[in-house]
């Protein structure tokens, strides 16, 4: 027997929740795969991606996210906490451009290129919290420092990649994947030194791909390379959960580009 289908999986999900959680209250869209939890819809899709790929986790992975989602949009006590003592936790996180699975808040967005959008996250042990727009406004800061602060804090963290390369029949290296799974790979893409760190190895310019948060997969700019890594990126983005981007961009040294392969 198969993974179930959507409309299977909305019932699963709805079944469980309420089943947990008596007090919350439901309504669901079928047709768009979301539910609506005590007033805010919110999509299904990473959560049932999430859970065709782990299906003996299911159960888990429903309840922790329903929580998550309740207590994001109960607020939570890094709302009353001031900017400086939370400015260590702050990462940027790569979106595409469109709604987010985060119970109806707004978030705090800026475009990076057309069609993506850089957001901020609050790093703890096990999940990583949106700030929303309301947060960032308490705490009286900048976008342009708080961006400053989450670049910093990835450049911390990336001191040391675990980054596997691939060769050609000649052992010239072709590809690196970046995946350290730490939920921040796809926003390595941001490194000020991506470029300088990489093109020794894959020349300049060369192309990036992000098809989902715990993916950055950066080869060279040449035909066959990539046509074959377009494929494999747009079938990552279409069954892998997290998904951010099915296009392939362009690393130079002046920064990200959105790469048109008709040019």
């Amino acid at each position: 027997m198969g993974f179930p289908s959507r409309s299977e999986f909305i019932d699963r999900v709805a079944r469980l929740v309420s089943g947990r959680f008596p007090l919350v209250r439901l309504e669901r869209n079928d047709g768009e795969f979301r539910l609506r939890i005590n007033g805010h819809w919110t999509s299904l899709e990473n959560l049932y991606r999430l859970s065709a790929q782990q299906p003996e986790s299911t159960e888990h992975h429903i309840e922790r996210w329903v929580v998550e989602l309740l207590r994001a949009a109960e607020g939570t006590p890094e709302q009353e906490i001031p900017f400086e003592k939370l400015k260590h936790r702050v990462l940027p996180m790569i979106t595409a451009d469109g709604p987010r699975d985060v119970c109806g808040l707004a978030l705090l967005r800026q475009e990076l290129v057309t069609g993506l959008m850089v957001a901020y996250g609050l790093d703890s042990d096990r999940t990583i919290a949106y700030v929303p727009q309301k947060v960032f406004k308490a705490w009286n800061i900048s976008l342009d420092e708080l961006h400053e602060t989450a670049i910093a804090n990835l450049i911390q963290r990336s001191q040391t990649l675990d980054a596997h390369a691939a060769q050609d029949e000649s052992g010239r290296v072709n590809l690196i994947l970046i995946q350290t799974m730490d939920g921040y790979d796809a926003s390595r893409i941001l490194l000020p030194s991506l470029h300088d760190r990489l093109s020794e190895h894959l020349s300049s310019p060369f192309l990036a791909g992000i098809p989902n948060r715990d993916i950055l997969v950066c080869f060279r700019n040449e035909p066959e390379t990539v046509e074959r890594m377009k494929h494999q990126i747009a079938e990552d983005y279409r069954t892998m959960p997290h998904q951010v981007s099915d296009r392939l961009f362009l690393i130079t040294p002046d920064g990200i580009a959105p790469y048109d392969d008709s040019l």
